[in-house]
């Protein structure tokens, strides 16, 4: 079986985590067969995967990036993010445990790194990509991660945190089921915030997303011709251009929201509800270990 995981133009936390998740919960488990694809983090259900091929489904959701995949006899759920999720792709909603990234509670203890920082902030890694997320961070006092480091830094970093705030999906959800508390930025980009909703159906949590808007020109630019995909790219293309002739010049009124957003309370979902979620994962977790040993004894 192979482990898919989405890659884009620079290493994303939320989708690293995978390699790291995985190879600690599913040691030898994966090879490079492709006739089996294990589909964990992310919103990585696609409809334009092989239709030979077995997909495993385990914690995966649904994200509107393609049409919803046609489900067949060559998909197993073991288990996927959320409820939207569930219904796009027509199964029954017991499905609906929650995204697989809780499943880090197993492998990392948040309790035993010294808490260094009132407040961390955490870009979308397009964000941190094109913006100027760290100067911002600089200026409003805040402490900056980045979504591209490694994951056992942002892992470190976001359990050093008294709270989070994050425009990251995954920096929400990992914060979440490590118990620290957390603010969620809307996504500048709107594809990116339905997701959201999904994931926290599962803990019966309601978002109280906080506008925050563009940290530079480039940002700003592209928000502006967002619809129009040849602008887009142009802006996006020269972003390191653009940022070297304004004197990576950030907006002041962004550095100030952003204080106001790290000044209000955190939220968490319950202590009830991640517990359960996270129980009911590793029940999946052993049962997809189960399934796939009599595979193995039954073909030798």
């Amino acid at each position: 079986m192979k482990m898919f995981a989405y890659r884009g133009k620079h290493e994303n936390f939320g989708d690293e985590l995978n390699h790291w998740l995985w190879e600690r919960l599913l040691p030898g488990f994966f090879n490079d067969d492709e006739s089996q694809l294990f589909l964990g983090i992310g919103s990585i259900l696609y409809d334009n995967f092989d239709p030979n091929i077995q997909k495993i489904v385990f914690g995966s959701g649904y994200g509107g990036y393609t049409n919803a995949p046609k489900v067949d006899g060559n998909w197993t759920f073991y288990f996927v993010r959320g409820k939207k999720t569930a219904e796009v792709l027509g199964i029954d909603p017991s499905y609906a445990i929650g995204d697989s990234g809780i499943l880090t509670r197993s492998c990392w203890d948040a309790k035993s790194v010294e808490k260094r920082y009132p407040v961390s902030f955490m870009p979308h890694y397009e964000s941190a990509m094109y913006g100027s997320w760290d100067k911002v961070c600089d200026l409003a006092g805040i402490h900056y991660i980045d979504p591209r480091w490694s994951v056992e830094k942002v892992l470190t970093e976001l359990s050093a945190s008294q709270k989070v705030v994050s425009e990251a999906m995954h920096g929400c959800i990992i914060s979440d089921a490590l118990r620290v508390p957390w603010r969620a930025i809307r996504p500048i980009a709107p594809g990116n915030r339905a997701k959201w909703h999904d994931w926290a159906s599962a803990l019966d949590l309601e978002i109280d997303f906080d506008p925050i808007g563009p940290s530079n020109l480039v940002e700003a630019g592209a928000s502006l011709v967002r619809k129009n995909t040849y602008l887009l790219k142009n802006i996006t293309f020269r972003h390191r251009r653009i940022r070297q002739l304004t004197g990576n010049y950030v907006f002041g009124s962004t550095v100030k929201t952003l204080q106001r957003v790290a000044e209000k309370p955190g939220q968490l979902s319950s202590d009830e509800a991640i517990v359960r979620a996270h129980e009911k994962m590793l029940v999946e977790l052993d049962r997809l270990k189960q399934d796939f040993s009599k595979k193995t004894a039954s073909a030798l």
